[in-house]
């Protein structure tokens, strides 16, 4: 530990903090008493010690009772009635007892006028209150600064430790499904089965190496997306049609890894059925200067619908829910619409 972070520490402990604020005014009192004669002494030291009573009664009053309980509390009128009464009386009481100190500097000083002596305790007292009062707040401030800084630091935290459990869970959701499909094609011996594995690799390469990142460029995360679709298109080139559209021009958008790919599967895995001569599954990329917009819309199966929702739980769309409200908070358009044989779904992003 240095030297700044010892006085730090040193200066944190609460009586260091009162034991200076009073050694200070006290040094500066005391300075009057270097060449006072020894028979003064007494009666000087009698009625400095009754003066800082009051003073220090004052002080403690006002940090303990009243700023607790009515500044703090937003009540600034009672607080200032009460600071003043206390004051009022304070001052009244000390400037009496001092008026019977005749032989005092202090009173010898004001010439025994009253008044004079209710406006030196007056001009006194207030150079304490004010001043611990503002010590007060601006202790406060720290530590209120300091508790913020700290809850910044630990809902950062937080957020990167979510975003990261949000993230990995698309990687083996996404991979099971891909797998699964390989998986079939093999059973059949299908001549696509090495294409279907080459994709995939290129697919999982992207996963591996890019998705690390907080934030992906918009054109390689487009380019993942259509690697996934031509990998999909293979597995269902017979049963269904697949178009894509991306319309406006990459100004360098970035966003974060995989966002679309659960809607886009979520899409595949429902929109597929066997019962249908061909399912149509549209999807729209439309990109501008300040949103980025996609559109999928796909036919609902009911049984597939019921069958996946048992299976998956709707993973994918709660992944994508999550990582919304996360990554842009109020920044954001996500609605899902179902008809009875019609599945929609629009998500845009404002960047």
């Amino acid at each position: 530990m240095n030297l700044k972070d010892r006085l730090h520490h040193f200066f944190s402990i609460r009586w260091i903090q009162h034991l200076s604020f009073w050694g200070v005014f006290l040094l500066m009192e005391l300075g009057r008493f270097m060449d006072l004669e020894t028979e003064r002494l007494y009666t000087e030291l009698l009625q400095e010690g009754t003066q800082l009573f009051f003073i220090v009664f004052l002080v403690y009053f006002n940090l303990r009772i009243l700023i607790p309980k009515f500044w703090n509390t937003g009540k600034y009128s009672k607080y200032i009635a009460s600071i003043i009464l206390i004051e009022v009386f304070t001052i009244s009481t000390l400037s009496i007892i001092l008026f019977h100190f005749p032989e005092s500097e202090f009173t010898r000083f004001a010439s025994l006028n009253p008044w004079k002596i209710v406006m030196m305790n007056t001009f006194k007292t207030n150079i304490f209150v004010l001043s611990s009062s503002l010590f007060h707040f601006v202790k406060e401030w720290i530590a209120l600064k300091d508790e913020n800084l700290r809850y910044t630091e630990n809902s950062q935290e937080q957020l990167a430790a979510e975003l990261s459990i949000l993230k990995a869970q698309v990687n083996p959701h996404f991979l099971f499904n891909t797998l699964n499909n390989i998986y079939s094609m093999s059973l059949y011996d299908s001549e696509k089965t090495p294409e279907t594995i080459l994709k995939l690799s290129q697919l999982l390469s992207y996963m591996l190496y890019e998705c690390k990142d907080e934030e992906v460029r918009l054109e390689k995360e487009i380019h993942f997306i259509k690697n996934y679709i031509e990998l999909e298109a293979i597995r269902v080139e017979d049963v269904a049609k697949i178009t894509l559209n991306i319309e406006g021009e990459d100004l360098g958008h970035k966003i974060p890894p995989l966002l679309f790919i659960p809607l886009i599967e979520n899409a595949f895995k429902h929109g597929i059925s066997s019962e249908r001569e061909t399912s149509e599954i549209n999807i729209r990329l439309l990109i501008s200067e300040k949103t980025i917009e996609l559109d999928i819309s796909n036919p609902l199966d009911t049984k597939t619908e019921k069958l996946s929702q048992n299976n998956f739980n709707g993973l994918g769309i709660e992944n994508v829910k999550k990582r919304l409200e996360l990554l842009f908070p109020n920044r954001h358009l996500f609605k899902i619409s179902q008809s009875e044989n019609q599945y929609s779904t629009h998500l845009s992003l404002f960047v």
